[in-house]
């Protein structure tokens, strides 16, 4: 599945891999802000920390080619954001419009393989770990773990309904309209508050008392 290919990756045995997951939280944390706070138009700090990044990328020893997609994806939001926030940018009167926009598609650009670095070193239970051994709310790890697991199965729903859907339709295309579209989507949402109170009760019925455990022993505590 394609939402698994960053953790597969951040179990490999890297020098980033084995590093303390706090050290690469705070590391992450700490360089988005830098990156954030670099003020528009400075392109020497961008270069530099652009470099620095880079250094990471290949330490961590992920695909490219991973990262270029999932950034080409996202850049194409960002792009068209940034144009609306270039518009109205302060510095927009005395530095441009266009090295506003750049500006901003730069300094997001670095934040985001920033995180897609810190996803392809660090297993997700190892994040969670992390963010609770740093001391956040308990109850906010065990949502972001419930979050992650059922991303996937409800993903894996949603192309069974599709496949389903399109074994029903007689199109030479195959392909799904907007219609039948969003009528999955609707459908999967009701689906999806269904599934949660099912798995909600059969919880409390196995006596959920808020703490996650592992089979390596690891708990979170909630």
């Amino acid at each position: 599945m394609r939402l698994e290919a960053l953790d597969r990756h951040a179990y490999h045995n890297g020098p980033l891999h084995r590093a303390d997951v706090r050290i690469k939280l705070c590391a992450t944390l700490a360089f988005v802000i830098a990156v954030v706070a670099t003020p528009v138009g400075l392109w020497r700090p961008l270069a530099i920390e652009g470099l620095l990044l880079a250094f990471f990328v290949g330490l961590a020893r992920i695909d490219p080619a991973l990262l270029a997609r999932r950034w080409l994806g996202f850049l194409l939001l960002v792009a068209f954001l940034g144009a609306t926030v270039a518009q109205s940018h302060p510095a927009r009167t005395q530095l441009g419009w266009a090295v506003v926009w750049l500006s901003i598609l730069a300094k997001n650009s670095l934040a985001f393989v920033a995180v897609l670095t810190l996803a392809g070193t660090t297993p997700f239970p190892k994040l969670l770990d992390g963010l609770r051994r740093l001391g956040m709310p308990a109850v906010l790890v065990s949502t972001l773990h419930f979050m992650n697991r059922y991303t996937h199965v409800l993903t894996s729903e949603l192309a069974r309904m599709t496949q389903a859907r399109r074994s029903r339709t007689f199109k030479r295309s195959g392909r799904l309209d907007w219609g039948l579209l969003t009528g999955l989507i609707g459908n999967l949402l009701v689906r999806s508050f269904e599934r949660g109170e099912r798995v909600h009760a059969a919880m409390l019925a196995r006596g959920w008392d808020g703490t996650i455990r592992t089979l390596d022993g690891e708990a979170e505590a909630s």
